[in-house]
């Protein structure tokens, strides 16, 4: 029996269509699905979340493919662990991170001993989980995808326990894919763990960085092909392969040119999850999206009439922007150089406050407008997010897919 585990914390419900579907992907790629007794078990670990309908729909999508499919509630089974879990770090879990990341450090503590996979929710395992079962762990406590390799070199390095030496870069793993030798674990591992978080608050991936700073020095590194980020592979123009593939970073998209997006959404609509109401919901979203635009569009119309405009761009976007936008020899431009441009933007803006409004093409926008809140002025008065005016092929501002996905 293969035994794979999933940590749920499903605050509104639709979180849990994403394990659903990681799990249609598992049990559509078992090679050989038994015709009487189950090869898979799926071991849930949540919380009191889990709403009974998701409840019968896991129950459901195991049934469907003759695999079984069980339930974890750690409030119960680890009350102690749980409490001080939350008093340690309420911050983390109330501001920032979900409780659920939390829940597969306290495996040892609910099954005790044995091997066991564990998953993220954003998963599509697209070979027969079989191959990555029959990994031999070679004494290690641990096995999973060295991050450098899964992000097919495109990994991100500015973490904190990689910039301060806690870690070595090219021994940090993605956690998203992993198997457990329980009997390898030490029984306080999760308190260990959940008190290096304390005195380590800076830390960005704390579930991660806990069994990083614990088993990084001690693992056994497996292939790329067991934990591929779907970006990179998609950045790199790969065709979709038989991987597990991981959507990090919320890299799932409704466009059906990309095999990637395809393949998730076609693992998607075999659950229960996917019916009626998720189409009415999606239509739902669209409208929103679209009378959002509209009202953004109507106030800078009201604003353009009563100003004029200046723009904050990169030298490479200036004549792509003089064009969609036909800018006229009078209106100013402050090209994005270094970091001197915010300054000059501030003082451009400064000198004529309340004569334009100001489109900026700035990358992290959010950002910006914080800081010119800051200075005293205001989004659509006297800037607006000029990237909103503009398609995504002119480089223009998008709202995730992903969040349309979410709210399903």
């Amino acid at each position: 029996m293969i035994h794979i585990c999933f940590g749920l914390h499903d605050a509104d419900g639709r979180y849990s269509k994403f394990i659903g579907t990681t799990m249609v992907s598992i049990f559509e790629n078992t090679i050989t699905p038994p015709p009487i007794s189950p090869s898979v078990a799926v071991h849930i670990l949540h919380d009191a979340t889990l709403t009974d309908d998701n409840r019968e729909k896991f129950s459901q999508t195991a049934e469907k493919y003759n695999q079984s499919v069980e339930f974890h509630n750690v409030e119960k089974l680890c009350p102690d662990e749980i409490n001080f879990l939350r008093e340690k770090l309420a911050d983390k879990i109330n501001s920032r991170f979900s409780i659920g990341m939390f829940y597969r450090l306290l495996m040892k503590k609910i099954f005790g001993c044995g091997k066991i996979i564990y998953l993220d929710a954003d998963i599509i395992v697209n070979l027969d989980i079989e191959e990555l079962w029959q990994k031999d762990l070679q004494d290690h406590p641990v096995a999973a995808v060295p991050e450098i390799e899964a992000a097919l070199n495109k990994m991100i390095v500015d973490k904190f326990v990689l910039h301060t030496g806690i870690v070595k870069t090219d021994n940090y793993f993605c956690s998203g894919v992993m198997i457990f030798d329980l009997d390898k674990f030490d029984e306080k591992f999760f308190r260990n763990g959940v008190q290096f978080l304390i005195g380590n608050p800076k830390c960005e991936s704390p579930d991660q960085d806990i069994l990083n700073v614990f088993f990084s020095e001690n693992y056994l590194k497996l292939p790329q092909k067991f934990d591929s980020f779907a970006n990179c592979d998609r950045y790199w123009k790969l065709p979709v392969a038989k991987k597990i593939y991981h959507y990090a970073g919320n890299n799932i998209g409704l466009n059906l040119k990309d095999e990637y997006n395809r393949l998730w959404l076609e693992n998607f609509s075999r659950t229960p999850w996917f019916n009626f109401e998720v189409i009415g919901r999606l239509g739902e979203r669209f409208y929103m999206e679209n009378d959002f635009d509209t009202l953004q569009t109507q106030l800078l119309i009201r604003i353009c009439i009563e100003h004029q405009r200046g723009f904050f761009l990169s030298p490479a976007d200036v004549e792509k922007a003089k064009f969609i936008f036909s800018i006229q020899d009078d209106e100013p431009i402050v090209e994005i150089r270094d970091s001197n441009s915010l300054t000059e933007l501030f003082k451009k803006m400064s000198e004529l406050h309340g004569q334009k409004v100001f489109f900026l093409f700035y990358q992290n926008y959010s950002l910006l407008r914080k800081t010119l809140n800051a200075h005293g002025f205001k989004e659509f008065e006297d800037f607006v997010d000029g990237r909103t005016f503009m398609t995504r092929e002119q480089g223009g501002k998008w709202i995730p897919e992903y969040n349309f996905i979410r709210s399903l």
